[in-house]
């Protein structure tokens, strides 16, 4: 995992020892829907794509379909976690969950 917090020497560590893909958190502080995400995303992904050619998805606060778009244009890939586990307590037929996920996918143009 690497974070907007992370040295430059934690980057070159994490690009040079994973395989797969990179986990990108988001943003700093813990894990959580949030209503935005950091204007300085796109940034903080290129900073880390200078880095390596590996898979590079992002996690931590993305929780609508408007936030996953925003992400899956600079990222190979979009970590939904926290709101799908919100939808899945709120709703235990798993109708939203399902809408949900539709909205995601059509916010990915599939």
């Amino acid at each position: 995992m690497v974070s907007p917090a992370s040295t430059e020497e934690r980057i070159r560590l994490v690009t040079s020892r994973s395989s797969g893909f990179i986990y990108l958190v988001s943003l700093t502080g813990v894990t959580g829907a949030r209503a935005k995400l950091p204007e300085e995303l796109e940034s903080f992904v290129a900073r880390v794509r200078e880095r390596t050619e590996k898979p590079l998805c992002v996690g931590f606060g993305v929780s609508t379909p408007e936030q996953a778009r925003r992400v899956a244009k600079v990222a190979d890939g979009v970590i939904v976690g926290s709101r799908i586990i919100q939808l899945m307590e709120e709703d235990t037929a798993f109708s939203s969950l399902k809408a949900f996920a539709s909205s995601l996918r059509e916010a990915f143009g599939q």
